[in-house]
């Protein structure tokens, strides 16, 4: 790995080619975005956008030439390299993991808002994309099956969307800063995300936010519910880590605490969320 991350950081035509090889293979689409973050975070904003400016110039006449439509680059640069770029910035200048977290996710739901005032009714407008999406599929008009699923799905997509978007820009982001530690600060990643904690005021936030999700119809309230809440799920994940690193248990805890995440994903960030109060990590690490 260190021979990679070292390839990335000698020279920039090697980052830009990294970042474009990445954005055109949708597996390592990941790759692409922790690139980004830490040539940004390593060498600033100006190098990281220069690089994200070439990777764009070397994709627009690939995807012009396979999809027929250089203006695709578009949107992994909107919904992707952006905001891996914008929140790898915050982090270099506040040098804190919650607070560009928390930044972002206020971003995040500003972006639904946004969202809100672009579209007007969001719902109709998701009930008409999964309506295209059907009958691109089958080639003609959906059963009442689907337009039912559709008709409950649409309401939440919003929310769901934009918290997908910065699920994907906060593991870029992270992935960029766990080379960043591998190359110049072995270790710092692992205690920097261990000591994960969001401020008290986030915290209450997150709760309105949560309550407001749980007990309110689908709409505006609850799609913000949804992006604040997610994120403490990575604080959750950090109370995780460190208490398994403290206590010297087995490596196998941390993977039953993953395989059965996906269950469990409310409850968990209900537990980050909680964290934030009841120090869980002070309460519950062995005696020095």
């Amino acid at each position: 790995m260190q021979s990679f991350l070292a390839f990335v950081m000698r020279t920039r035509l090697g980052a830009i080619g990294i970042v474009a090889l990445g954005a055109l293979l949708p597996l390592l689409f990941w790759l692409s975005g922790g690139v980004l973050a830490l040539v940004t975070l390593r060498r600033g904003l100006a190098e990281g956008a220069i690089v994200l400016a070439g990777a764009v110039a070397v994709l627009t006449p690939i995807y012009a030439v396979l999809l027929g439509a250089p203006t695709a680059v578009l949107q992994p640069l909107a919904l992707v390299w952006l905001p891996v770029l914008a929140l790898a910035q915050i982090l270099r200048s506040t040098v804190s993991l919650a607070s560009t977290l928390q930044w972002g996710t206020l971003l995040a739901a500003a972006g639904v808002l946004a969202f809100y005032g672009l579209h007007g009714d969001p719902a109709a407008f998701w009930e008409g994309t999964l309506q295209a999406i059907a009958e691109a599929l089958t080639g003609g008009q959906p059963g009442p099956e689907w337009n039912q699923a559709a008709a409950q799905l649409a309401p939440r997509l919003t929310g769901l969307w934009v918290t997908n978007l910065l699920a994907v820009a906060f593991l870029c982001l992270l992935l960029g800063r766990w080379w960043q530690a591998v190359l110049y600060n072995p270790g710092g990643f692992r205690s920097e995300f261990h000591g994960l904690r969001f401020a008290r005021w986030f915290a209450g936030l997150g709760v309105a936010a949560v309550l407001a999700g749980m007990f309110g119809p689908p709409g505006l309230a609850a799609d913000v519910g949804v992006v604040i809440g997610a994120v403490f799920l990575l604080q959750a994940l950090a109370v995780a880590h460190a208490l398994v690193a403290a206590r010297n248990w087995h490596v196998g805890w941390l993977i039953g605490f993953y395989l059965i995440l996906p269950l469990l994903l409310r409850p968990v960030a209900l537990l980050g969320l909680a964290d934030t109060f009841v120090d869980f990590r002070a309460r519950f690490a062995p005696a020095a």
